[in-house]
């Protein structure tokens, strides 16, 4: 069988390493991730969930001493600043036993294209039929149209990003702050920068109203601009091309959902193609529910507001939540005690949370 995945981004990258590692004693499995260097990696950095670096330390040996690979700071969790009218801050922790990292995008794919797990050909793909393989995963991006796709609903549609020259050696987890305009990560770097993404609404606050904001509160020079829609695709599968990365759903990064989804996507289709465990149509309501799931919690954070009453904010609280599922979820988790949801590991979560993630939350606004 050969695997090809086009494309050596995030999306593309974790999924090679995936399929090449997990399938490391199968003779009968080749894999190959074809790519145009051309294509810059992402300018700013980027935020995992806790496992994605077990899947780094056992293909990788990626360890914090190594100070020539990946070049990351830990991750313990996101700080909530700002958010809902209850307290100043927020902290989402992560279980003392689970650690995330922040990574340089360029050094990730650096890495990961290094490792010698599968094959790495340069070149420029314009039609999957032309590729020679079994199965391809289509990682290249997001796509030109989106007649295909079904739009998710998000306040946020715009993105100034700037990679600074200040470091505080003291944060060790996402800066997710809330703004006039929408909120604003802060992502501590190795290379004694930071990265900046302040997210708003283009057709609430014009983009010169934002970079004023942004300059004066996180005093941004120059940052690059970019618009963006939020989406998931109708169709996961297409035949022999499967879909990840901001080819199969984009949404805004608050929770950095985005490899975590990736990953969950690679076990299920993983377990379709390798193991033959499962059916394709199962696996792709699995991953568009969980996609909504994404997109609910998500659109949760705004339903408190925040520090500022603006159009913004006043236009972000009202999304509507219709999952009943979601709501028992909260329930449950407004049920347990501490001592209780912190040893409910193993519980039917909600997307890729359990309840204690929603007690966090629930508890620093309600």
């Amino acid at each position: 069988m050969k695997i090809v995945v086009l494309g050596a981004g995030n999306a593309g990258c974790l999924t090679a390493l995936h399929y090449a590692f997990y399938t490391r004693n199968m003779f009968n499995v080749e894999v190959e991730l074809i790519y145009d260097p051309s294509i810059p990696a992402e300018e700013v950095g980027q935020g995992t969930l806790p496992d994605i670096p077990n899947l780094l330390w056992t293909a990788l040996g990626l360890h914090p001493y190594d100070k020539q690979g990946m070049q990351f700071t830990f991750k313990t969790g996101i700080l909530y600043e700002n958010w809902g009218k209850k307290k100043d801050k927020i902290f989402h922790e992560f279980p003392l036993h689970q650690l995330a990292i922040h990574s340089d995008t360029s050094k990730f794919q650096d890495v990961v294209l290094k490792s010698g797990w599968f094959k790495v050909t340069h070149k420029k793909v314009m039609d999957t039929n032309s590729v020679d393989a079994d199965w391809i995963f289509d990682c290249r991006g997001k796509p030109k149209s989106f007649e295909n796709y079904n739009t998710l609903e998000s306040p946020l549609n715009s993105a100034l990003i700037e990679v600074e020259q200040v470091h505080d050696k003291d944060q060790h987890w996402t800066r997710a702050v809330a703004t006039p305009d929408g909120w604003t990560f802060v992502i501590p770097n190795t290379n004694n920068t930071t990265s900046y993404g302040y997210l708003y609404n283009r057709d609430i606050t014009p983009q010169l109203k934002a970079r004023e904001n942004a300059s004066s509160i996180f005093n941004m020079t120059s940052p690059k601009s970019l618009h963006f829609s939020s989406y998931m695709a109708k169709e996961p599968i297409q035949e022999r091309v499967i879909l990840n990365g901001n080819k199969l759903f984009f949404y805004e990064p608050l929770e950095s959902t985005a490899l975590g989804l990736y990953q969950h996507w690679l076990k299920l289709t993983f377990g379709a193609i390798i193991y033959k465990n499962t059916k394709f149509k199962y696996i792709c309501n699995d991953i568009q529910n969980r996609m909504q799931e994404v997109k609910n919690f998500i659109l949760w954070h705004y339903h408190n507001g925040s520090k500022y009453d603006t159009p913004f904010w006043e236009y972000a609280k009202n999304f509507k939540i219709s999952d009943p599922d979601f709501y028992e979820k909260l329930k449950m988790s407004r049920d347990l005690k501490w001592s209780d949801v912190r040893c409910a590991e193993n519980e039917n979560g909600y997307g890729q949370w359990l309840a204690w993630n929603f007690k966090i939350w629930d508890e620093g606004v309600n």
